[in-house]
């Protein structure tokens, strides 16, 4: 990637942090809960037997509430987990209960879990992702760790494979264009507080 577009990408990632940071709680709380009721009510994840999400931290869309409300239903949640031995992402089963979550080197919280028992990306259905901005073709700009694209890297000119990638944010995330990366994967849809967006995948 060109020194410029890489420059450009920083300068997303911190307008991105401070325009979801510049949310009140109020605000926030109720975005949130939208953005949760939109999902539950989507017949796509009503239908979905495994379903990743993330153990949302400091200003992403709170998820807490929809992972229990998905897991009420009796749908199976799976949260990244950063602790396989070849180093890679893969998804742990949650089963609702906080106290079985342990925080990885990042301070995020994960399943305590049996390496043996982790899933690859693919062995989702639906894989519901933070970001720090998306723009108008679905391309997502995360923190730049790096985690998601290597995990989602079997996706590359595979639109049509597992898992449908749908991201959570609010609507001051949304930006016009983001340059992208040969490794970027674009997003399948999109759900802020002001509803669902969709992108056909050839």
């Amino acid at each position: 990637m060109q020194l410029e577009a890489q420059a450009e990408r920083h300068q997303l990632r911190q307008e991105a942090r401070a325009a979801r940071k510049h949310l009140s709680g109020a605000e926030h709380q109720q975005r949130s809960a939208a953005i949760s009721a939109a999902v539950l009510a989507a017949p796509g994840i009503a239908a979905a037997q495994r379903i990743g999400a993330y153990h949302s931290v400091a200003s992403e869309v709170a998820t807490s509430e929809l992972l229990a409300a998905l897991i009420a239903r009796g749908q199976a949640v799976f949260l990244p987990h950063l602790q396989h031995p070849d180093g890679s992402m893969r998804f742990a089963r949650y089963q609702g209960d906080p106290r079985r979550l342990v925080p990885n080197r990042f301070g995020i919280m994960e399943p305590l879990v049996e390496v043996d028992s982790l899933l690859a990306v693919g062995d989702l259905d639906v894989l519901l992702l933070p970001l720090l901005a998306v723009d108008s073709a679905g391309h997502r700009l995360g923190s730049g760790a790096g985690y998601y694209d290597r995990a989602l890297s079997a996706k590359l000119g595979k639109p049509a494979s597992k898992p449908q990638l749908i991201g959570l944010a609010f609507a001051c995330q949304q930006v016009p264009r983001i340059p992208s990366a040969d490794w970027d994967v674009p997003l399948d849809a999109l759900v802020t507080e002001a509803g669902w967006q969709h992108w056909e995948r050839a």
